[in-house]
This record gives structure tokens, sequence and C-alpha cells, in this order.
């Protein structure tokens, strides 16, 4: 990657328990969910030679999934959990993103917000299934799909 190119790692939290109503802060990933966390975290490890930040929402399934994720890959020079993120709708995530000026940005979050993130920055709508992840190239505001993994079914 040379220095003018930014990397956006997108990772769609894995498959999850259902939730009682009022609870979905705290719904767990399932055993599936698990294993798709896992399974991204070996894609990755192909793909990236550095993760700079990783934003992470405080959601418990989306801090399952990174922790799944993290054990394959370099350790991340800083990792934030952040309640905003369960939270922010597409157009405050891409305005982070647009803002965080790292090589290589990690975001654990949710659907339908991340599809729209990913639809924003590259101009194309992708289905992201649970425990999908996007990699976008960013250059100037702009973002280019450069690929798509998706969990086996």
């Amino acid at each position: 990657m040379d220095s003018s190119s930014r990397l956006l790692v997108v990772v769609r939290h894995g498959k999850a328990e259902s939730g009682e109503e009022g609870a979905d802060h705290e719904r767990r990933l399932t055993h599936r969910g698990q294993a798709a966390a896992t399974e991204a975290g070996r894609w990755l490890a192909g793909q990236l030679d550095r993760v700079d930040l990783a934003w992470v929402s405080s959601a418990a399934r989306a801090q399952q999934t990174w922790a799944g994720i993290a054990p394959a890959l370099p350790e991340a020079a800083e990792v934030a959990v952040e309640r905003e993120l369960y939270l922010a709708g597409p157009g405050e995530v891409v305005e982070r993103v647009r803002a965080t000026e790292v090589p290589v940005l990690v975001v654990v979050g949710h659907n339908p917000t991340l599809e729209q993130v990913v639809m924003s920055l590259t101009g194309d709508l992708h289905a992201m299934r649970p425990g999908a992840v996007a990699l976008v190239d960013l250059a100037a505001g702009r973002g280019r799909l450069r690929e798509l993994w998706e969990p086996p079914r």
C-alpha cells in the first residue's frame, strides 16, 4: 500500500441470537456467528499487513466479532469500542471514516448502516450478510470496492 492510499475494512457482525425487546445491545453471537468471525480473520490475514485503528460498536455481538477476527491479524495500533457506532447512521459513519486519516481502518458494526456506508463511498449497493467483510480502497473521499467476502452458509 503506497503512502497516499487508504483502506477501509467494513465488517458486519456475525449471526447473532435473537433478543428480547430492549436487550438488543446485549445480543451475543451464535456458534455460526463465532465461526464466521474466525473465518473472516483467516481471510483478512491474507489481505492486511497492518491495522491502524479498529472502530468497534459497543454491542456485544460486534465486540465478539472483533474478538474472533483480531487474533489472526497484526495487532491493531488502536482499538476504540464506542457506543456511538452502535447508534450511528450511515452519514455519521462516512463522516468519521473520511475524518480518520489512517492507512488501514477497520469498522465493526451493524446493518443496514454498513451496507449504506459502502454504497455511499463506492456508489454501488452490495448486500452484506451477517459476518461479511468489504474492503474499500479510499482515494480523495471516493471509494472503490476491492473485494467482498462472505462466510459460507
